[in-house]
């Protein structure tokens, strides 16, 4: 049987932040909460304000994209405001304030999205072609009926402050799937990064499950072992099974916090028979790699699926 599981370490190492690439990525982390922060602090017609860090580079997900740009999540949470949705400032005019904040501070105006306010990057450094963005979407936390603690997320048009979202409670929910391997805590970490790494370079040529979605799938999947190849075949076998039934049945991939809604909804049949063609292919091909004598044979299996940063 042959052990490709220092080659997928090595792949890691390759398509993760480097300490340059996290050193820029804070910096401007830090740049922009700094004049947000300042914005509000000057202007008595803006709530107090607190900043919380999610999504992928949160969660050490975060991947080099082999072409377009990544990004970093901070959550914009309003504070001091009442439990009553109709006294909340509207979305339009938080981004506007954010955007007031921000004008200026890239050479690319910020981007007034649906969900978020966009501030864009160009590469970190000369000899880097990739760029990065920061994502600023607007939470509003409350106590609901019961007195619990709630998120909702803030809509720019007819939605405004309609639906919830918890992105706290998604990382933690994370982190303690990532807590089934007691050796080895950053083992579904490493797994989720070659998973989404196999998508950029499948990708290209339609849409795919988004970032969150292929995390959820090894996240609920995961089978720890002490090789990362063993761990990454089986439970990528474990979520091609299970996802077969749910793109072709009649219930999709659910956020596991709120809103639990389907991650799936936007793809269309075509795009879905495409990904499970590739993703059947990879875990056949993982299949045959590991039960593979020959570990050259062994490592072309796998390489089928990866860019050139995938090396013996």
């Amino acid at each position: 049987m042959a052990d490709c599981s220092n080659t997928f370490l090595k792949f890691n190492t390759a398509i993760s932040l480097n300490k340059t690439d996290r050193k820029y990525l804070r910096s401007a982390r830090k740049a922009v909460t700094g004049k947000i922060r300042s914005y509000f602090a000057e202007n008595s017609h803006c709530p107090k304000v607190e900043f919380i860090g999610q999504g992928s580079f949160t969660m050490d997900t975060i991947v080099k994209p082999l072409s377009g740009d990544y990004d970093i999540d901070i959550g914009v949470y309003l504070r001091g405001l009442s439990n009553d949705p109709s006294e909340w400032h509207a979305p339009e005019a938080v981004s506007q304030w954010l955007i007031n904040a921000l004008q200026n501070h890239t050479q690319t105006s910020p981007i007034n999205k649906t969900t978020c306010v966009r501030i864009v990057y160009k590469p970190i450094t000369k000899d880097k072609e990739v760029a990065y963005h920061v994502d600023l979407p607007i939470y509003v936390e409350y106590k609901n009926f019961w007195d619990e603690n709630k998120t909702r997320i803030g809509f720019i048009g007819e939605k405004q402050w309609s639906e919830k979202s918890d992105p706290v409670g998604f990382t933690k929910w994370f982190i303690g799937k990532c807590q089934k391997n007691d050796k080895d805590k950053n083992q579904l970490i490493r797994l989720v990064k070659y998973f989404k790494a196999w998508k950029d370079h499948r990708s290209q040529n339609s849409k795919f499950p988004s970032g969150m979605v292929l995390t959820i799938l090894l996240a609920e999947n995961y089978y720890p072992n002490d090789r990362d190849d063993l761990a990454f075949r089986e439970t990528i076998r474990k979520a091609y099974n299970n996802v077969y039934s749910i793109f072709f049945g009649m219930w999709g991939i659910n956020k596991p916090v709120e809103p639990n809604n389907d991650l799936t909804e936007k793809l269309n049949s075509n795009q879905k028979k495409y990904f499970m063609k590739c993703f059947e292919d990879l875990v056949d091909d993982g299949k045959r790699a590991i039960e593979e004598s020959d570990q050259e044979k062994a490592f072309l299996l796998w390489k089928i699926h990866y860019d050139s940063r995938f090396i013996n």
